[in-house]
Order: C-alpha cells, then structure tokens, then sequence
C-alpha cells in the first residue's frame, strides 16, 4: 500500500515548493529536538548562517534567492528534520502495533529522478539527506547523501539495508548555477541536485562493508551471507520511493521526482522552466 498506488503519475511531480501555501504541506512530518535552536521555518533567504531565538534576519545580498526558502537548524542534525512517507519496514511495525497512530504511508512515487534545490547553512555545518526505495522485486533500500562523507559505505545488516555516498556541497563562497545561463540574474549560492536513483542500486552488492560488518560476514560464512545477500535491493530494477527525509542544518527551495532528470525539465514549457530557475537577487537590499 502507498500513497500513490494505483495513480497515474505525470513525468514531473513536485512534493516540495517553499513558494506554495503552505510551503511545507500536510504531506511533510517536521520533527525538532529539545535544542531552543532547533527550528523548521519559512523565510527569506539571506546570508544568514544560523539564525539564534529572538533575532532577527540580516539584509538580502547578491546571490540569495528573490523567494521564501525552507530554514532547517539544529546543534543536533539527525534529530531535526523533515520527511514526506515512510518506509515500507517501518510502515508495517507501525500497522502492527495500531492502525490509528500511522502518520504516513509510504509515497509510491515511480519516477526515478530525485532532483533538490539545496543550500547548506554555512562552510562548518554538513548536509544529510536520504531517500528510502523498493526494487521490483519489492526488496527495500535506503540511499543516503552525506557532505562529510569522503568514502561511501554500505550497511547490509541494517534494516532497511542502507548505502551511504559523500556528496559535494558548495561553500558560501562559491557560486552554482543550474543553467548554462551567464545572466547574473541566475547566478545562486544555491545548488541543484538530480540523481539517478536506478543507476545506484547495484552499489548494495560492490561498496565496501564497515570492518564490524566484514567481521560479521566472516561470522555467517558462504550460506547465510548468501541469503543475506538475496536481501539486498541490488538485484531487480528501481520501483517506487517509500520516503524522503532531509536533516538539518540546510535551505530548501524544492523537491521534485522526473522521468528522465533534467531532459524532462527541458521538455517542459518556458514557464515551467522559468518557475523551476534559481533566481538570485542581482543586488544587495
């Protein structure tokens, strides 16, 4: 069962836009720590790295966005964050302990792009997001994207089993465009992100184990890693999405899943590519 079983889904499909009302819609679970720092908001975009309780927002500079973006802060960053569905796994411990505390479903979104307009908050704080998955042969994984990472691991014995890639984010200093675009009007801090999701599922099967589970796999021998194996989403073809989850401490401008990434986006109208552009104040206000 998902959220979108059974639906015709078009070739781009947004589930996050921080200029929609609301721009954090009752598809998303916002959950913060105990932290008075802790916080999950809408504002403008600024230069502002942290914001502290009680203060207020700088100026807008060269280089922050024209719109409202998602704030997500914490000293905590895996305590604090958003996610739209759950995990198949996690969904059916739920069913079984009782059906009226569900919160979520898992998506069931088909589309194998996973694309995010994301800015880190500042050169010291890292960014953490994860996208969880079936295969076709309904065997479930969990893709996560960490800025500290500098080499990927894969966790087969957790469950959902789950590989976790470095990913680059640019500094406050550097600039990203999402064009080929060289109008200063495009020019952001901001970065866009779109991923392949099918082409990262045979990874379960190559990427190095940590050393407790390399100890553990020489513990269960030929027959049962065998098995274990099987578990693994490495062999089939991507399915659906189950969920999306995005920790602090970052801005989010909009999620989106494609059919085939960017090419889909180009095939869109002027205005929907014009809607999808990072837009970037041309001057300090």
């Amino acid at each position: 069962m998902s959220l979108l079983s059974g639906s015709i889904q078009p070739p781009l499909l947004s589930i996050l836009s921080s200029t929609s009302s609301p721009s954090i819609s009752p598809l998303w679970i916002c959950h913060t720590d105990n932290s008075k720092d802790s916080l999950i908001t809408t504002l403008p975009d600024t230069d502002e790295d942290l914001i502290v309780a009680e203060s207020s927002l700088k100026t807008k500079s060269k280089g922050c966005l024209q719109h409202n973006v998602i704030h997500i802060q914490s000293p905590n960053p895996l305590k604090t964050y958003i996610q739209a569905g759950i995990s198949k796994f996690e969904y059916l411990k739920e069913l079984e302990r009782s059906i009226s505390k569900i919160r979520t479903i898992p998506l069931g979104i088909k589309l194998p792009y996973f694309n995010l307009q994301i800015k880190k908050l500042n050169s010291k704080k890292e960014i953490i997001f994860e996208i969880g998955f079936l295969n076709d042969k309904s065997k479930e994984g969990i893709i996560r994207f960490s800025s500290y990472k500098n080499n990927p691991t894969c966790h087969p014995f957790r469950n959902p089993p789950l590989i976790n890639l470095p990913i680059k984010i640019l500094n406050q200093n550097e600039f990203s465009t999402i064009s080929n675009n060289t109008n200063n009007n495009t020019l952001t801090k901001w970065l866009n992100i779109s991923i392949n999701l099918n082409s990262l599922l045979n990874l379960f099967k190559i990427l190095p184990r940590s050393k407790k589970e390399k100890e553990e796999e020489e513990k269960i021998k030929k027959r049962k890693l065998k098995i274990i194996n099987n578990q693994l989403p490495s062999e089939g073809k991507f399915q659906s999405i189950t969920y999306i989850k995005i920790y602090a401490n970052c801005r989010i401008r909009r999620i989106w899943f494609s059919e085939e990434g960017e090419k889909t986006l180009r095939s869109m109208s002027k205005n929907v590519q014009d809607e999808w552009e990072l837009y970037a104040a041309d001057k300090e206000v």
